[in-house]
């Protein structure tokens, strides 16, 4: 019995060592959680910029609308949360009415991480514009 509760034990101690999450990977300003081996304590920002654009005619509708979403990940096994570009653009565009894109598009990160518990934050801010 104390054998089977040691390999038991000690397969724990390594999925918990070997499974973590670290840095916020950002890939066109979209957040990723990867497992990095052993992370037992993250607390980061990071932050991405689409390049500006506008059309031509376009008029601004709007400036400084936000979006908020937030990601979960237990143990870099289950991953939780929609944090993603098209998600952010239409909270943010609920709050400039008529507007039908987003320039100036920056993206805020900030991820914490405790024994494998990792929660990240990404905060979208632009301008709402109208063509």
């Amino acid at each position: 019995m104390k054998k089977q509760f040691s390999l038991a034990f000690g397969a724990l101690v390594a999925a918990v060592v070997m499974v973590g999450c670290a840095g916020v990977g950002t890939n066109n300003g979209s957040v990723t959680i990867p497992a990095m081996g052993p992370n037992f304590y993250t607390d980061l920002q990071a932050n991405a910029m689409i390049p500006q654009y506008a059309p031509a005619g376009a008029k601004v509708v709007k400036r400084g609308v936000t979006a908020t979403a937030q990601l979960e990940s237990y143990f870099g096994c289950v991953i939780l949360g929609d944090a993603s570009y098209d998600t952010l653009k239409a909270e943010a565009l609920k709050q400039a009415p008529g507007a039908t894109d987003l320039t100036d598009v920056k993206i805020d990160y900030v991820q914490k991480n405790i024994c494998g518990i990792n929660k990240v934050t990404v905060k979208l801010t632009a301008t709402a514009i109208k063509f």
